[in-house]
């Protein structure tokens, strides 16, 4: 269960990465651009997770090995949403997305997986 509400937060900070994305960068609140700017990065995460296997519970076992292990499978996720990105859309992403991308990820998801493993600590 605990590795159901972790994944399902992974994809949740995902989401909203790119609605603070939307809003920063001043466009329209649009599901369907939303998604289409999440969905490729959810994939390369879930393909990240099953790789890195960052929903065991040894993954999250205390705060610094959930920061390990999302900035290790944001070393994956990320480089490959980008490429899923680039494949839907035909293009590459401009340059400042790319810069950009991995440290928010990254720090989004670092936060998260953190927050998790003290809370789920907490309540064991």
């Amino acid at each position: 269960m605990a590795a159901l509400v972790l994944i399902g937060g992974d994809l949740l900070v995902l989401l909203l990465f790119v609605l603070a994305g939307r809003r920063d960068h001043g466009m329209d609140f649009s599901w369907t651009a939303s998604l289409e700017t999440a969905l490729p990065f959810a994939l390369g995460w879930l393909i990240a997770l099953a790789l890195v296997r960052t929903y065991r519970p040894a993954a999250y076992a205390g705060p610094g090995k959930a920061a390990l292990y999302a900035l290790l499978t944001c070393c994956i996720a990320v480089p490959l949403g980008l490429l899923f990105r680039s494949v839907w859309l035909g293009r590459l992403p401009n340059g400042p997305f790319i810069v950009v991308a991995f440290p928010l990820i990254a720090a989004f998801m670092t936060a998260w997986r953190v927050l998790f493993a003290i809370v789920r600590s907490r309540l064991r």
